[in-house]
Order: structure tokens, then sequence, then C-alpha cells
């Protein structure tokens, strides 16, 4: 079950034929049109099987030879075999069935029963379909006490195997069990489950009787001997019944439980399914059979999938076979008899036969499988017609006949008047039914064209049932014009009228079909007794037609949305073709044999419009009714009737009725449906109807008439069709729905207006009528269609008279013009059609004085005696701007007449469609005037602006400012060389900030502006904080336990992080305080069961954002830009502040220095104190006063080194209320998500993990530019830039915010960390055991609060000071993260010869490279040359230094430098410019100028941990560097490789069975069994499935999975949130086929993937997830935390 099937679709005979993986892949099919599924199991390899393939039958692997020896398999085996395997098989299948069938629960068959009997009994319990799995298991808890656990792998058990045991004991206490859960499951009268008390001797032996049928099927495929022997065996009688063995098999297979039927079908198919000279025993007991079987699966409580009724596509789809069955055993009777019997009895409802719809409804989801049977033994049409087969088809199709003329007339429906119908009648019964036969008659169709004597027997079959249930007719004369017609009396607006008649449709399909064989309707003695007459066949088919007209025109109204929906089936592409189409056929017939007057005298009379195409002194006088309202119903109707009469005449792409191929009639179609606009392939594919074998011919016709457009990251495919094919567009294509006729024609309009050729779309050349339908286009010169033409142009021609439209005028234009068209053909044929001498005639009119004068008409030669013409009106109308719209149309068609006319030498007159010179005059007089009047209120309004700005020209001034101000800020990462040369971003002589002033902001909630300040009134952004694992090395590591965690030391594996991210919406604390509570309080209110369907949790603090609709779950506090963010208690002059700035003179060894005294003086004092207190609480290190340590340096030192911390970035006094609230409050969250505990504000971690936070966003947004390969800065996105600037500042002042005494011990130990130090109470991590960039954060950020204190105001800012710090720290960080990258890279072979030349720098690399090594006592195993190891520095360093210049030049303010602005392949350069590192790397190792660096070198390389982590048992945990970015798993390009080696998986937790849902997780790879209750589990107290469990240890509560089989992609996140994405993987057209649904070849597409790959780079799966929970409320539905 599983793996991937494939059907040849150019060589298979029916879709049911397929390859497996392996046969495929070596058979010439792979470059064919074939069609790709996952099998659902029970079926095998159909290659071999020349009858399962028209050509092409064996792959490479199975090709048999013609040397192969033709003895057969039972004579190949060893006697002495055969006579133990006879033995063997006969004991073992007689013994395995009487078990399987046995049903007394205490004993057992004579013979097996055991000496004594125990006390040992088991409940078990048998599955079925009416209860969930949910209803068992809460069950199973009451009745056996069990935990909720071992309910669900009970439950799963009895899914998986269809039984299970569920208690074990003596009979007592199995019974208790067993009436509890009968008792629960059966109140409000459910069927109760199946329970049986069971003797544990009887399930021993059941047990053992499966394993021994398993074992049969096993030793099938060892040998075709032993398969022969079984096969003998399983048919021979079984015990001296009159039934053989496999016989009872299928007659108990209903009875048995899930996995015996399993087993014995398995054994079935792997041995006489598999042996040609079985199979058809087989095939003969089974249709034997057939009705007992299907009674049996209709009383079944399981799928069809189980039962033994699903075998029947292995022996009904042999053609040989199924002709067989037909013939001798009348197979197709017994199909359609059995089908009947289900649908219910069939009744006579006033002499007609009907069926008992309760029947129908209630089985119709397995009546339909005997359908599906019929439609596997019609799959192959027959090549010759045996006698036999005759006979037997034909008796088949007289069953078919019965249940047609028991649909017929099916649910009539009669106009409501007066009062609206109360209950919507029930109708979906049938057209599921119609659906379903729909195939069945299209097929039987197709067989009956095949053989002369067939189709007139079944035609003359069908007339007869037809005659014996239609009528009785009555009839009476109608006239108009002077004609007569018999016309059937019938009203469709009071009777009943239905839109079901498969009858008469049956009828008209085999009707086309007789010209084939030179038989007509006239033809002699062809026809039975009493036929109908033309008149009559098209009665019914045309009264459809009226009521669907009548339903345009709002007539039935009060019918409800039954008749609407109806109607709306009748036209869908799953039924018009046996529907619409059959109908619009009759008529056709009709109009074929019929006279053409008459023909339109029936059409006028059923619409009911003889009266109203008759001149005013001709209409007979009607009841007085609404003139306004019936004048719009006539007035539809005509446009109907019009429409209905193109259809007639256009409508000849069938075959039979035009002279066409299948390939045009596909063309067609698609032609027009490219019209309404360009299509993606499987949007066609719906579109046009299917054939049995699914096919619709598409892909022969597609690539001719359209060109293909591919799709990008998103979006689909889509056809365009080629110009040419335009020409054959038609707005009235009788395949649109309204919607899609209106969008085509305005499109094509459109398309000719743009392009100048008018806006006409004419009728396009028809394809010849076949001889039997040519004289349907004989109407179009008939007298009454003539009368009825120009009556309506006349009407129109004539002012202020009613009984015309716009739409009449274009369907009476587009008639004519179809009336040319086959004028033309006929004159290429040297034949007269005669339109043109009709439409030349004087008409016969006697004009009545109150219908106007003729006087209007202008002299025409071709009118005579003072009446017009039909060319004569459409002259006249030529002439006039009533029917301005069709003036294109009307000028093509006179151009056409003059064409034609002139080809039949006939006198011609030149009249050019011209509109109103006065109407036109005065129209260009008004425009002109117009334009005058808007340009001078437009030179009046610029007046007005100028003088405005004179009057105020300050105010524009200060606009202007702030305008200034804030696009500086929004430039600020793009403006370089505007301000310095080279901007230097840390150290001494760093550059000066970017001034941007004070920046005003505007409240999205309340829309007000507000000044972001430190004292001011709180602006916040929306922000999402979440946990990531995105950066991960070590997928898979978790934080085990948080509250333990120590966050101080982040290690390089970067496993788990916190990142933040925001939409940049801005607003007021107060006003987001506001609406956090009101969607608490609206969540509130709402019930409890709704509350858990929604795309935010409001319990995790959630919300979306009131703009844009971002998941939120914090909000972060805006804080001023660096320069005015660091402590200023006075204003100071520029010349003060630079004096302070350059008094500062402190070398990095000096620093290096002091911070080792800072430290050592603090551990010192911490160990005093703690001598002192004589406690045994462990105690940091105790920072000592500035003042007190700087006494043991020298005097200037001294003086120096206390000026370099004497600044902060905000003091608490300068905080505002709602700001401090807000900074503790965003701490708070990153605190909580961070380390998933409750809030606790004196928590010491709560600054860490703020720092740490701000560094690990950091990483990712760099880790996604690298990615992407954009440069550093520049490219970032307003979101990103937005959520950095005030991350990165909220770090700064939120250790000063919350406890700065514990801030400072904070700092004593990562300054520890940096140095190498011991801690006597912390042990501290190795150097490969840190993360380097986290460091120096947490470093930078916190070392200033080292002389802090709060009541203490600093008065001079020292901006040198806190450069040096800077500088120092990065320097000292950047060459502890170049030892970690030279003591843990690898180089795989000795490159000495590939140096380049000689290089100082990279010689000394190389030097300190063998020193570092030698210091942590290691050797490597191989040298690299220096260059080689210089390069592999430079490029493993740049993502440090990256992170590095990004945060400083956010938390400083200085400009970028303009090399880092663009794409460059050289980053190094720039960044150690714009970091004022060296850019000669050794400098960094320089002892000479700093020999305090080499001490902390020496400590770095001998700590204690540093030789077990290079050990090479430790060696595969190591980090290495370059820290590449994480990828989502590779996957294979061609689809069905995943499906085959996922479908290997099996579920973990159910004993080797395979999975149903196997789903692969794109992080990691693992392979997952997703929505099953088998692999659910308990996280954090709820129960979730595999899926979601896994997110949380491999993606931090976030996943992206592949569900393999239904090529269907799911993201998850938290526990119960999850949406569905566009899978990466595409057809050849451009589309995803999720589902597997249309089986095309699918394809990795790169740039999908990549899509998907930067959404989880950029940490947006929870966003859009939220975002798609939204757009679609059906989502919520999804139980996601089960997958």
């Amino acid at each position: 079950m599983g793996e991937p099937t494939y059907s040849c679709r150019d060589c298979a005979v029916d879709p049911t034929c397929v390859f497996c993986i392996h046969c495929f892949q070596k058979s010439v099919h792979t470059t064919h049109r074939y069609r790709m599924s996952t099998s659902g199991g029970g079926g095998f390899c159909d290659c071999g099987d020349v009858e399962a393939w028209k050509k092409h039958h064996s792959c490479e692997i199975h090709t048999v030879s013609d040397e192969q020896s033709t003895q057969s398999p039972l004579e190949r085996l060893p006697a002495d075999i055969r006579k133990r395997a006879e033995m063997l098989f006969n004991i073992a299948l007689n013994y395995t069935y009487d078990l399987s069938v046995w049903v007394q629960s205490d004993t057992l068959p004579s013979g097996l029963q055991p000496s004594t009997v125990d006390d040992t009994y088991c409940t078990m319990l048998f599955n079925d379909e009416v209860h969930t799995y949910d209803q068992v298991i809460d069950t199973l808890k009451k009745a056996i006490d069990c935990t909720h656990k071992e309910a669900v792998e009970f439950a799963t058990i009895v899914d998986r195997e269809g039984r299970s045991s569920v208690c074990n004991g003596n009979f007592r206490l199995c019974e208790q069990a067993r009436n509890i859960i009968q008792r629960s499951t059966s109140r409000h009268g459910n069927k109760a489950l199946k329970v049986h008390v069971m003797h544990t001797s009887v399930v021993a032996h059941q047990m053992f009787a499966l394993n021994l049928l398993s074992w049969l099927t096993e030793i099938m495929a060892h040998s075709d001997g032993l398969r022969e022997v079984l096969c003998l065996e399983g048919m021979k009688p079984h015990h001296d019944q009159g039934k053989v063995l496999l016989e009872n098999v299928m007659l108990v297979d209903a009875k048995l439980w899930k996995v015996a039927r399993n087993q014995w079908h398995q054994l079935i198919m792997c041995s006489v399914l598999m042996a040609q000279h079985f199979k058809k025993q087989f095939a003969i007991l089974y249709t034997k059979n057939y009705a007992q079987l299907q009674r049996d699966f209709m009383q079944d409580d399981h799928d069809h999938a189980v039962s033994i009724t699903s075998l029947s596509v292995q022996m009904f789809t042999v053609p040989t076979l199924s002709r067989m069955l037909i013939m001798e055993h009348d197979l197709l009777s017994v199909l359609l008899s059995t089908f009947s019997e289900f649908c219910g009895p069939i009744k006579k409802n006033e002499g007609k036969p009907a069926f008992e719809k309760t029947s129908l409804q209630q089985n119709f989801r397995r009546i339909q499988y005997t359908l599906i049977d019929v439609r596997y033994v019609l799959s192959t049409k027959p090549d010759e017609w045996e006698p036999r087969l005759r006979e037997k088809f034909v008796q088949g199709v007289c069953w078919l006949l019965e249940l047609l003329s028991a649909l017929q007339g099916m649910d009539a429906v009669t106009r409501q008047v007066g009062q609206h119908i109360e209950v919507e009648p029930e109708w979906e019964t049938a057209f599921n039914l119609q659906i379903k036969i729909g195939s069945c008659v299209s097929m039987i169709l197709d067989w009956c064209s095949s053989d002369r004597t067939v189709l007139v027997d079944v035609y003359r079959e069908t007339m007869k049932r037809l005659s014996q249930i239609s009528g009785p007719y009555r009839i009476a004369k109608r006239r108009i014009s002077g004609c007569e017609s018999s016309c059937v009396v019938y009203d469709v607006a009071t009777q009943p009228v239905s839109v079901h008649l498969p009858l008469s449709r049956f009828l008209a399909g085999l009707h086309v079909h007789l010209q084939k064989y030179r038989v007509s309707y006239f033809s002699e003695g062809f026809l039975p007794n009493q036929p109908l007459s033309p008149n009559e066949l098209i009665e019914e088919p045309l009264r459809t037609q009226v009521m669907i007209a009548q339903v345009q025109a709002g007539m039935w109204r009060r019918n409800g949305y039954a008749l609407l929906n109806q109607i709306y089936y009748y036209h869908n592409v799953r039924c018009q073709q046996e529907m619409q189409d059959r109908d619009i056929q009759m008529l056709q017939i009709g109009a074929s044999l019929m006279d053409p007057n008459e023909f339109i005298i029936t059409l006028l009379n059923k619409f009911g419009l003889i009266n109203a195409m008759k001149n005013q002194s001709e209409r007979d006088p009607s009841p007085e009714v609404s003139d306004s309202q019936k004048q719009i119903h006539t007035d539809t109707l005509t446009e109907e009737f019009l429409g209905l009469l193109i259809l007639i005449l256009g409508e000849r792409y069938t075959d039979g009725i035009g002279e066409i191929t299948c390939k045009d009639r596909v063309q067609r179609e698609v032609i027009h449906q490219l019209c309404v606009g360009p299509m993606s392939h499987s949007e066609l594919a719906k579109a046009l109807p299917e054939d049995h074998n699914h096919e619709t011919g598409l892909e022969d016709v597609i690539t001719s008439v359209a060109t293909f457009k591919k799709p990008g990251a998103t979006g689909k495919g889509l056809y365009e069709l080629k110009q040419e094919f335009y020409a054959m567009f038609t707005p009235f294509f009788y395949h649109y729905s309204k919607a899609d006729q209106s969008k085509a024609e305005e499109a094509q309009r459109k398309r000719k207006k743009t392009s100048g050729d008018g806006e006409a779309l004419p009728p396009p050349v028809p394809p010849q009528y076949t001889p039997a339908f040519k004289a349907v286009a004989k109407i179009l010169q008939c007298d009454v269609l003539v009368y009825v033409l120009s009556t309506i142009l006349r009407r129109a021609s004539i002012s202020k008279i009613r009984g015309w439209t716009e739409t009449m005028i274009q369907r009476v234009l587009y008639v004519i013009g179809v009336a040319l068209q086959e004028e033309k053909l006929y004159h290429a044929d040297n034949e007269d059609f005669g339109f043109i001498a009709k439409a030349t005639a004087e008409l016969p009119w006697r004009q009545s004085v109150k219908e106007g004068c003729l006087s209007c008409f202008s002299p025409s030669p071709l009118k005579t005696k003072g009446n017009p013409t039909l060319l004569g009106l459409l002259e006249t109308l030529a002439r006039i701007q009533r029917v301005e719209e069709h003036k294109d149309l009307l000028a093509w068609i006179l151009k056409t007449f003059a064409e034609v006319q002139q080809a039949k030498g006939r006198e011609t007159t030149n009249v050019k469609v011209t509109k109103d010179l006065d109407a036109e005059e005065d129209k260009k007089r008004k425009a002109e005037l117009a334009k005058q009047r808007r340009a001078r209120i437009m030179a009046q309004m610029s007046a007005m602006q100028r003088n405005f700005i004179k009057e105020n020209a300050e105010l524009f001034e200060e606009t202007s400012t702030e305008l200034d101000s804030a696009a500086s800020m929004s430039v600020a990462m793009e403006t370089s060389e505007s301000f310095v040369d080279v901007p230097i971003a840390v150290g001494a002589n760093r550059s000066k900030p970017l001034d941007l002033g004070v920046s005003k902001c505007t409240c999205i909630l309340c829309q007000e502006d507000q000044e972001v300040t430190l004292d001011g009134r709180a602006m916040v952004l929306a922000a999402l904080v979440q946990r990531s694992t995105v950066l991960s090395k070590s997928r898979g590591k978790n934080i085990t336990d948080f509250e333990n965690f120590d966050p101080m030391f982040i290690p390089p594996d970067l496993f788990c992080g916190t990142h933040i991210s925001t939409c940049g919406h801005i607003m007021h604390w107060d006003c987001w305080q506001r609406f956090f509570e009101s969607v608490v309080a609206k969540e509130q209110r709402r019930p409890l069961r709704f509350r858990a369907h929604l795309s935010f949790d409001v319990d995790k603090n959630e919300f979306l954002c009131p703009l844009c609709e971002s998941l939120s779950n914090a909000v972060i506090p805006l804080l001023p830009n660096s320069s005015s963010l660091t402590t200023l208690s006075q204003q100071q002059s520029d010349e003060s502040m630079d004096k302070a700035s350059s008094d500062i003179e402190v070398s990095y060894n000096e620093w290096l220095e002091g911070i080792q005294s800072i430290l050592q003086a603090s551990q010192e004092s911490a160990i005093k104190q703690q001598e002192q207190e004589s406690s045994d609480e462990v105690i940091l290190m105790d920072p000592c006063p500035l003042p007190s340590l700087t006494r043991m340096m020298a005097q200037t030192l001294a003086a120096n080194f206390q000026l370099l911390f004497e600044y902060v970035y905000a003091t608490p006094s300068q905080f505002s209320d709602s700001i401090s609230e807000m900074i503790r409050m965003f701490a708070r969250s990153t605190y909580v998500v961070g380390l998933g505990l409750m809030p606790n504000d004196e928590d010491p971690r709560i600054p860490l993990v703020a720092w740490t936070t701000c560094a690990y966003t950091i990483h990712a947004i760099e880790n996604s530019l690298r990615d992407e390969g954009k440069p550093l800065f520049g490219a970032l996105s307003s979101r990103q830039s937005d959520c950095l600037s005030a991350l990165v500042r909220f770090a700064a002042v939120c250790g000063n915010a919350t406890d700065t005494a514990v801030c400072k011990k904070h700092a004593l130990r990562l300054l520890s960390g940096l140095t190498g130090m011991d801690d006597p109470v912390n042990k501290l991590p190795c150097i490969l055991e840190i993360d380097m960039f986290t460091l120096m954060v947490s470093i930078c950020l916190s070392v200033p609060l080292l002389n802090c204190e709060d009541s203490r105001s600093v008065s001079t800012i020292h901006v040198s000071g806190e450069g040096i710090n800077h500088q120092s720290v990065l320097q000292t960080t950047l060459t502890a993260h170049i030892i970690q990258i030279l003591l843990t890279a690898t180089f795989t072979t000795d490159d000495s010869e590939m140096d380049q030349g000689e290089d100082t720098e990279a010689q000394q690399l190389l030097e300190i490279y063998k020193k570092v090594h030698e210091l942590a006592g290691k050797t490597p195993s191989t040298l690299p040359s220096a260059w080689q190891l210089l390069h592999h520095v430079k490029t493993v360093c740049l993502p440090f230094m990256r992170c590095a210049a990004m945060f400083f030049h956010i938390l400083t303010g200085i400009v970028s430098p303009a090399a880092l602005q663009e794409s460059s392949i050289d980053e190094f350069g720039p960044l150690c410019q714009y970091l004022a590192m060296p850019s000669n790397l050794t400098q960094l190792f320089d002892t000479d100028t700093t020999p305090q660096m080499k001490t902390i070198i020496e400590r770095w390389c001998q700590h204690p941990d540093i030789q077990t982590r290079l050990s090479p048992d430790k060696s595969s945990a190591l980090m290495r560097y370059p820290r590449t970015v994480n990828q989502l798993i590779n996957l294979p390009r061609d689809y069905s490789q995943l499906i085959n080696t996922i479908s290997l998986f099996m579920c973990p937790k159910s004993s080797g069975s395979d999975s149903r849902a196997p789903t692969l997780c794109l992080i990691c790879g693992e392979t997952l069994c997703s929505q099953s209750y088998c692999c659910q589990n308990d996280h954090e107290g709820d129960i979730v499935g595999a899926c979601m469990a896994h997110t949380f240890t491999c993606g931090a509560g976030v996943g992206i999975f592949l569900r393999v089989r239904e090529c269907q992609l799911i993201l998850l996140s938290g526990k119960n949130k999850g949406c569905f994405f566009t899978p990466p993987y595409l057809d050849d057209y451009g589309e995803t086929d999720q589902g597997l649904r249309r089986g095309n070849p699918l394809h990795l597409c790169q740039d999908r993937y990549r899509k998907l790959q930067k959404l989880w780079l950029l940490h947006g799966l929870p966003e859009e997830i939220a975002h798609q929970l939204e757009s679609n409320t059906s989502l919520l539905t999804i139980d996601w935390q089960n997958l």
C-alpha cells in the first residue's frame, strides 16, 4: 500500500492497468503520456498482461523469451512434492476456512477441542463504520477502566485489524465488559458495537489460521507449480458440499473481520487470479453469486476496499474474460438487474414506471459500485460481434432501458403561482444517479454504434419503450404567416416538466449513428408499431428547454433553489454530455425529419410566441395581465427562442451531425474556453467532458491552438489562445454558462477593438452537415423564420414600438450571419441554398395603422410593391442610431450580403452603417465645451495653490524640515559618503553618528502623531516573539530543564534561540492596551467550545495587528535613536564634547589588564564576603567600585580607565512610567517565550535572555541575507530595519531598567568567559562552547553598567570611552573566534604546493595555527598551505564580522560604508575598515604590543575541556566553521522516487503495518506517521499527533511537513494551528496536484522550494499560518493537533 503506480495513457486498455515503479522505469512508457498515483492495496502490477495493454505490455525485466519452455508449471513440479503439497494445502485451506467462519465462542470444531477447558475468556471488540474513534475510546475507558493511551491502542488495533481483545479474564468479567460496551453504545437508538465473549482457545486457533493464510500467500510467489496446486485444492468441493471452497469463502466474506478478509483476498489474488485458467473459473463463480455478494455488501458495515466485491476489477477489466461472461453467463444482465434490484422496487405511477427514492437515498453509496462494474465490463469495445454476444448484449441493454424508463420524467416540477414553495424538494438523488449512470450509457451507445444489428435492435426497443411511456398527446393546429402546423398542446407554465429524460436522450444518441449503416427514420420496416412521430420525439426535450427559458425570464422564482440547482447541473460539465447535448441533438433530429416551417411553428408554439409574432390586427385576445411584466417575459422568451435556434443551427461538432472528427470537437471546446481568458491545464481539463477512461483529448490539440506560459515562484502555468483561432469564436457556444458567455464576449470585443477590427463577433464558418442532417439548415430559409426575423427587425426600425430588445437584435443578426455562411458553403459546392432569394423577396405583411407607417423606410431597388424585404430592413437599420451597439455586426452582414450576391451575379447595394450626422456633431460640440471648462477649473486651482503657499511660507518650511527628518531616517542605511568619507563604527576615532533629530510616529489606532522620547508617552511596535531552531547545527538537541538553564554562554551550534519579528506598525502603549483588552474580553464572551478555533491564542497573549492582521504576542517599546539615547545630563557644546572625548588614552593591552584587575578584585571580594557570612549559599562575583580598583593602576591610566565607563545608555530616572512599564513587559515576554516559564520579574536571567535574543535575531537576519546573496546594508526590508532598531535600543537599556546589581554580576561573568579567567564558583565553558557574537553583544550591552549607580547622574559623556570599549570587546571576541576557526578547521590534503608566492601574513598565520594547536595539545593531521589557511580564515570569519557590523551600525547610528550597500565579491576589507579591525589578522595576535593577549590565548587553548572537545570520539559533535546557512532537506527531482522511498516506511507503533499517511519533515528529513491515533504522543499534558510532537523536538514548535501520498504540504505552529501550503512539486503544466487527483508526473520546482526555504529562514511560518487561518475559515475546523 502506498507504492507509486503508473498507467500509460497511450497504451493502457483502461485506467486500472498499471505498472509498478520498477517495471515502469524499465519500459518504453516513460516516454509516453502517463498518469501517476499511489496504490491503495488490493492489486498487482499488470506487467506482461497482453490484455491490459494495447502495445508494449512487458518491461525489460519481464520480457518473455521465445525459447522459454512451454511446459506447464504443474508438470515441472516433482511428483512427490506435488503430492505432499496437495495434502498440505487441502488441510491448511479447510482448517483456515473452518476457523475463519467458526461462530461458537466457547467450543472448537471436533478434533481440536482440548482435553481440559479453562475459564479463560476474552472480550473481543469488532470494527464497524458507524462509531467514531472517540466514541470507542470513551466507551473502553468506562467499560474496562483503562487509561486513555491504552484505549487509543485498542481502538487503533480494532480499526487496523477489524477486532481486538480488550479484556481478558473469567467469563463473568468478560461478559460484564461486553454488557457495558453494548449498553454505552446503543443509547439514543444507535447501533451497538459488536462485542463477543470468546474462549482464548478459539481466539488462538483463529490467530494461527490467519498466520497460516499469510504463509500460504507468501509461498505463492516462489513457485508457479505450487500456485497451480493451491488453485486446484481451492476449487474442490468443501466437505462434500455442492460449492467449492473458494465459493464458500466468497459467500461468507461479509461475516469475517477485516484482517481475515484481507488475508483471504491476498491469497485469492496471489493464486487463482494469477493463473488464467483458474481465473476464468473463479470469475464464473463470482458472476454466479454476484447478486448475493452485492446483497451482503449492502448489509455490510465495512468499506468496499475490504469486501470481496472489490475483486471485480481483477476480472471484469479483462476483455476476453468479460465477453465470455456476457455470452455464456449473461453478465451484463446480471449486473444491471442487480442494480435495478438495489435501486428499489419500480412502481407504476399513472401507468409509467418510477423509482422508490427512499431506497436509492439510503443505499446509493454502495449501489454505485455495481455501475462501476458495468463500466469495467464495457471498457473495451469488441472488434467483432458474435451472434451470441449480440443476443446477450441486447438483453442486458433491455435491463438498462427498464432503468431509464423509470428515470424518465423523474422529479417533475410544476410552476408555483401565487405562493412560494414551502419545502424545497429533494433533487440530489436523481442527479447522483444520472452522473453515475451517464458514463455507462455513453459506453453502451459506443458499443451499439459498432454493429448494425445491435444498433437497429436497440433503437427499435428504445422507440417501443418510449412510445409506451409517452403521451397521449393532444394535437392542435397553429398558424402563422400563412403556414400551418400540428402542434402538441402542453403548457409548460402550468403543467409538470422534468429535466430527467434519459430514455429520449438515449434514443437521440442511437439515432445519430443510423446513417453510418444507411438506415433512416423513414426506412421501410425499420420502426416498430406505433412509433413516435418527429413532432412527438422532440416534445419532451423541447419542454425542458422552454422551462429553462421561463426560469431565465423569472417566471419560476417561487419554485425555490431546488429548480435552480437542477438547471445548474443540467448545464454542468459532469452532466451536459448526456443531458443538454442530447436534448440539442434530439431537436436537431426533429429539424432534420420535419418540414422547416412546421418545426419553427412547433418551437414558437411551445415558447408561447405565436401570438407575439403576429401583427397587432392578427393577435388573439389575451386575458388581462400586467402589460409590462408580460412584455418582459415575452421579450426574454423571444431571446431564449433565438438562442435555442442558434444552438440547433450552429452546434454541429457532434459525431454523426457534422462532418467533423473527435479532435475537431475537442479543439473547438478548448478554443472557446480560452476565449474567456488564459487558463491553466487543470482548469481546461475540468471544463472538458471526459470519456470512460477519464480522457478529455486535451493534450492532442492544446499545443496546436495555444501557447504555454510557464509560472514563476508563484502562480501556475497558463495557456493563451493563438491569434489565428479567435476566428472560430461564437458567443453562443452551448457549453458556456451565462457568466462565461458574458466574460468571453466582453474579452473578444475588447480584443478586436484594441486591434482596430471593430467589435463585430460574426458567426464562424461552420462544418458541413452530414447527409442525414443536411435538412436542418433548411430552416434558415423557411418562410416562417424569415417572417420572425423580419418582424423583430421591423419593430426595431420603427420608433416608439415595443417587442424588441438589444439582445434580440444581436441574435437575429447572428442567425442571418449563420444563414449567409451556409449560403457561401452551398455556393462553394455549386448549389443554391435559397436564403438570398428569401431575403430579397417582398414580405407578406398587412400593415396596421397602430403599429406605425412604413414611410421611414428609404427607397431600395430590392423593395417591391411597397413592402420591405429582409435585406431592406437591414439597410434601414444601418441608417439609424437605435442599434448603435451592433453596428459592426450589421456592417459585416451587409458586406457579406454584397459578397454573396456578387458571387451569384445578383444586383447589390452599397449601404454603409452610418450614424446620425446631427447627433454626431452635437456630441463633438459638447465634448469640446467640457474640455474647455476642465481647463479653466484646473488653471483656477493652480492659482489658488500658489497664493496659499505664498501666504503660509513658514508653515511649509516647518513641514519640509519634518519631512526631511523622516526621510533621513528611512535612508540612514543607504547614506555613507555624504557625511564622512570612510565611516568607522567603533574605537576612539569612530565617526560621528547621523543626527536624525527627534522622530515622529503616527499611531495606527488613534491616528495621532507622537514624538519618540524617553520621558514621553510610550510608542510600541507589534512584535512576535518565538523560540527558534532555524539556525541550529544540532538538530534535535533541546533544552530539557528550563528552570535551571543558564543562558549566559550560548553554544556555537545555536541549537535554540529566541527570535523577534515585527510587522512595523506603531501604536501608543495605552491604545494598544485598550485594543488588547477588548480582544481578550471578546474571546471571553465567546462560548468555550469555539475558543480553540482561532488563528491566535489570547491565553498566550497573542493578537493580530489591528492594521495588517499579522500574528503578534508582544510589543517592543520605541526608544530614541542612538545619538540621543546615551545619557547627557546637561547640554554641552560640540567643542567641550570633543575635548572630553579626546582626553581618554587607553591602549588595548591596558584595557585587557584593567578588565582582568576588575575580575580578580571582584572574585576576591566575593570569596571574602562568603567567608564572612559563613553561608553555604553560592555568591557570584561581587562588583567592586571602579575608583577602588584604579588605585592599583598608574595615575594617568587609572583616570582614563575610569572614564571608559562614564557613559550609560539611559538611567531609570530618565524613563517615563509608560516606557519603563513597556520595557519590563517586553523583557518579560522574551523571558516567558524564550525559556517557556511563567512570568517572574525577579529572575536574574531576564536581561540575559533579552541580550541573547537581540544577538540571535541579528544572526538570523544576517543568515537570510547571506542565503539570498544580498548585501549587508541596503537590502533589509522596512520590517527588518524597524525590528532591529527597536530591538537593539531595547537591549541597550534593558539592564538599566531592571536590577542593575544583577546585571553587573552578569557583566563580570561574561568578561570572565571572554578573558578565560577561572570563576571560583561556576565553571566557565571552554572557548569552543561559546558563540562569540552573542558573547560580544552581551558584554557590549552590560559593561556600561559596571560604573552605573541609580542615584548618580553622569555629567560628561565620553564618546571615545564607548568606542574604545566596543573596539576592545570586538577585537577580543574576533581573536577568540579566529582561535575557534583554527582549532576546528580540517584540511583534506596537503596543499603546500599551491602557495601563491610568498605572503608574510599567510606565513605568520600558519605559524599561529601551529602554535595554537601546540597549546591545545593537538597535532593537526594535515598541515594546510599558508595561502589556503589565510583564505579559509578570512572567508570563515565573515559571518561574525557581518553580524558585528550590523549590531554596531544600529547601536551607534553611524552610517554604513557604500561598499557594503551593494553585493560585493570581497567584503572583508570594507568590514575591517568599518569595524576598525586590522586587515592583517595576524596583528590581532601581536604579543609584543599586547602581552596580555598572550596570557589570554594560553588560557583559551589550555582549558581542561579543549582536548576533550577535540578528541576523535567527540569530533562529530564539534562545531566547525563556517557555520553554513541551514537548508531544507534535498528532495528528489522526480516525485515518484520520493513516493517509492516512503512506501517502504512502516508505522513504528503498529508492528510492521504500512503507515496510512507517511509524512516527511522537510527540516530534518525524518519520516513520521501522521493523522493516526497509533502514533499520538503526550506533550505537556496534551495528546498530539506524531507531526505536532515532532515540531517541538525539531523546530521549537514549528514544522514543515510533506504528506507524500497526497503531495500535500502542511505548516504547523503551536499545538493546534496549521495550514496547507503550495507544495514544491509541479507537473509539466506548472501546477500542483494535491491529492494526486490528476496524476500527471510531478517534478521539483526549485523556485517554489526556494520560496519555502526563505519563509522558514525569515521565521515567517507562524505569520503565514495565521494569515491562512484568517482568510480560510474552513482550516479552523481541522484538528491540527492530531497530525
